[in-house]
C-alpha cells in the first residue's frame, strides 16, 4: 500500500516549526560570537519569527514540487524568504543557495564546491577575527569555536532547507491504474496464439 502525500497544511507546519527552531539556534550563536552582546526580546522575536516564515515558506515549495498542474508554480515560493539573508545574513546565504542545489549531488567538483559554500565563510570569519588588530591578542574562544563550527552548522541546516526547495527531484515509480492495467493484459492476451493440436 503506498503511503499517502504529505498535506500543504502539514508541510507548512513542520517548515514553521523547524524553522523557528533554526531561528533559536541561530540567536544563541549570535550570542556567542558576539564580543559586546546587545539582548533585547524584539530582536530575538524578529529573528526566530522571519526563520519560521522562512521555514513554513521552504516547506510549502516543498510540497508544491511534489505536486502537478498549476499548484506546482507554488515552488518558488521560498523566495521572498531570501530576505533572511540581508544583511548580516548574507554569509549564510552561500548554504542555502549554492550548497543547496548541489548538496546530494554525486559529483567530485559537486561535492568540493557544496563544503566550501558550508564551511568556507565561518573559516574566513576564523581567519579575519582571529586577532584582535589593536591589542594583537587573540579572540576569546568561544567566538573562534563560534565561527568555526557553529557558523557550518547553521550553514548546513540551510543547505538542508535548499535542498529541499532547489535540489534534484526524487525519481518517483508511476502507479498504473486499475483501468489501464487492465487494458494491458487484455491487449497481452489478445496476441497470445492458441495452442493447437500437438
Amino acid at each position: 500500500m503506498a503511503s499517502s502525500p504529505v498535506t500543504p497544511l502539514r508541510a507548512g507546519l513542520v517548515g514553521l516549526a523547524l524553522g523557528a527552531g533554526w531561528g533559536v539556534v541561530a540567536r544563541a550563536w549570535m550570542r556567542m560570537v558576539s564580543t559586546s552582546p546587545e539582548f533585547s526580546w524584539s530582536g530575538t522575536l524578529a529573528i526566530v519569527g522571519l526563520s519560521a516564515i522562512v521555514g513554513l515558506l521552504v516547506g510549502l515549495s516543498w510540497r508544491a514540487r511534489q505536486a502537478t498542474g498549476w499548484r506546482r508554480w507554488f515552488r518558488f515560493l521560498f523566495v521572498p524568504g531570501l530576505i533572511l539573508f540581508a544583511g548580516q545574513g548574507l554569509p549564510l546565504a552561500p548554504g542555502f543557495l549554492i550548497a543547496g542545489p548541489l548538496l546530494l549531488r554525486r559529483g567530485l567538483l559537486a561535492r568540493f564546491v557544496s563544503l566550501v559554500a558550508i564551511i568556507g565563510p565561518g573559516a574566513l570569519f576564523w581567519w579575519t577575527d582571529r586577532l584582535d588588530e589593536v591589542t594583537m591578542l587573540s579572540a576569546p574562544y568561544h567566538v573562534q569555536v563560534g565561527l568555526l563550527f557553529g557558523m557550518p552548522v547553521l550553514a548546513t541546516a540551510l543547505a538542508l532547507a535548499g535542498h529541499l526547495v532547489m535540489g534534484p527531484l526524487a525519481r518517483q515509480a508511476h502507479s498504473v491504474s486499475p483501468e489501464r492495467a487492465r487494458s494491458n493484459r487484455r491487449s497481452d492476451s489478445s496476441l497470445e496464439v492458441p495452442a493447437g493440436p500437438a
